[in-house]
């Protein structure tokens, strides 16, 4: 249960930070508002397989 905390947690501080440095470089929507949500959504769930291997091989190893 702690890895999957620790894994949501690591990857929405990757998508922050990768929000923060490339933008909204996605066009998903028309709407800015929108697509602001949206390419936050895509950057969480990108970093979420990377997260997760960082969490688990970090406390495994």
């Amino acid at each position: 249960m702690s890895v999957l905390i620790l894994t949501l947690a690591t990857s929405l501080l990757l998508a922050s930070v990768l929000w923060f440095v490339l933008g909204n470089r996605l066009q998903l929507s028309e709407d800015p508002s929108h697509n602001e949500w949206l390419n936050f959504a895509a950057y969480y769930l990108g970093t979420l397989p990377v997260s997760f291997v960082l969490i688990f091989f970090g406390l495994g190893g």
